[in-house]
């Protein structure tokens, strides 16, 4: 097989229920109606089943037997409904499939990265085997998908710090002193004191200190994306916040947000009959989303095919010369707090709260250098939310004095 320019994407989850396998069926058939070629891949190998969502029995030839030499990779690649859209299974679902040794995972991933398409999605398993982890690090465009709920936070922000440190271990662990410090780190975290990795790091400095600069900057250069799925209100997007706040501070990796798909009963009675949702409804909002979050993943090349422009990574409403704004009660007296960007001629952000019609705080902060570095605006709709985020937060624990309202 010769190599491929596919564009690789990896769809992972730190907990099952989160409804990965749904996204990335749902978000093939928005690439393939973009006017892209498509392959969907199922590289769970505990209990495949992105087959059903797409409407396909049980392949009876999957990328193992290709492997194996009993099959052709053209008799594994399965047509969809969709034209442009195929589909293929790493494993069947017969006792075993899960326990590949390491040498047969990594045939995998090498074929994987030369299937000849313009995207390949990569649907892993979830939790944090070595196997799944191995297939979420296998493409630099990695999705971490997160639903709002406390475990699902939890369980995403371990996935995360396992992910970077398999890539660690994958890439610099067959050095003693890289494998001795990455199981010092494991046997001595705890949830009291969890260690970070600039404590691994500092040990690796006693020991192999050339090896640090290298470390270092592969996990700089390491920016998975997140996904907010099943939100029940826009505020549930202050998840990915949560997470990317605690990605930068314990583990260095700087997280993109990439989109918020709200909790929608089509969606739900879709998933429930194992049937696609139809991307293309203009009358779901969740359809909107999915399909948005697949052409910007995707670039503009895709958004022009389809006649529609792919806005950049942001969060929902948070952009240009738009507004956040949220309602609160202090007191018994009815607050409401707006975020707005004053846009390229100013480069400020200005958050303002109002009570009775008169504004009684009001803070302004110009754009950070790292924004004005960037052409990416999810870091301006980061930094918008985050002060917008931080006046609630200091309003609702008094530390902010009202003008006109005793708090």
């Amino acid at each position: 097989m010769s190599p491929s320019k596919n564009r690789l994407c990896t769809i992972g989850s730190g907990k099952g229920g989160v409804g990965k396998s749904f996204l990335a069926a749902s978000m093939g058939v928005a690439l393939a109606r973009a006017g892209r070629s498509v392959i969907v891949v199922d590289a769970n190998l505990a209990a495949p089943n992105l087959h059903d969502y797409l409407g396909i029995k049980a392949p009876a030839c999957t990328l193992f037997d290709v492997l194996e030499g009993q099959a052709k990779l053209s008799d594994a690649l399965i047509p969809t409904s969709e034209p442009q859209m195929r589909y293929l299974s790493c494993v069947s679902d017969e006792l075993g499939m899960a326990d590949l040794g390491p040498g047969r995972q990594q045939e995998m991933a090498e074929c994987l990265s030369r299937l000849d398409a313009d995207h390949v999605l990569i649907d892993g398993g979830s939790g944090v085997s070595f196997s799944v982890l191995d297939f979420f690090n296998l493409a630099d465009e990695a999705v971490v998908v997160v639903s709002p709920d406390p475990v699902s936070m939890q369980c995403s922000y371990g996935f995360i710090r396992n992910s970077i440190y398999r890539r660690v271990q994958k890439m610099f662990g067959s050095r003693q002193e890289v494998d001795s410090a990455l199981r010092e780190m494991r046997q001595s975290a705890s949830a009291a004191k969890p260690r970070t990795m600039t404590d691994f790091l500092d040990l690796l400095r006693q020991s192999a200190s050339e090896a640090v600069q290298s470390i270092a900057a592969m996990v700089d250069a390491w920016h998975p994306l997140m996904l907010v799925n099943m939100a029940t209100a826009e505020q549930d997007q202050r998840i990915a916040e949560i997470i990317q706040s605690a990605a930068r501070k314990f583990l260095n990796i700087d997280m993109q947000f990439c989109g918020l798909v709200q909790f929608d009963p089509t969606v739900r009675r879709s998933a429930q009959r194992i049937n696609l949702l139809d991307c293309s409804d203009a009358d779901c909002p969740s359809a909107r989303q999915i399909r948005q979050i697949a052409l910007r993943l995707a670039g503009n090349k895709a958004a022009r095919t389809a006649g529609e422009r792919a806005e950049p990574l942001r969060y929902p409403g948070a952009a240009g010369a738009s507004a956040l704004n949220d309602n609160l009660v202090v007191l018994g007296r009815a607050l409401h707090i707006q975020t707005e960007d004053s846009g390229n001629e100013e480069r400020s952000i200005t958050t303002q709260v109002f009570c009775g019609g008169r504004v009684v705080l009001s803070t302004k902060s110009e754009y950070p250098q790292t924004v004005l570095n960037s052409h990416d605006c999810s870091r301006l709709a980061e930094f918008m939310r985050a002060q917008h985020v931080r006046v609630i937060h200091e309003i609702e624990s008094r530390k902010t004095k009202l003008q006109s309202v005793t708090a």
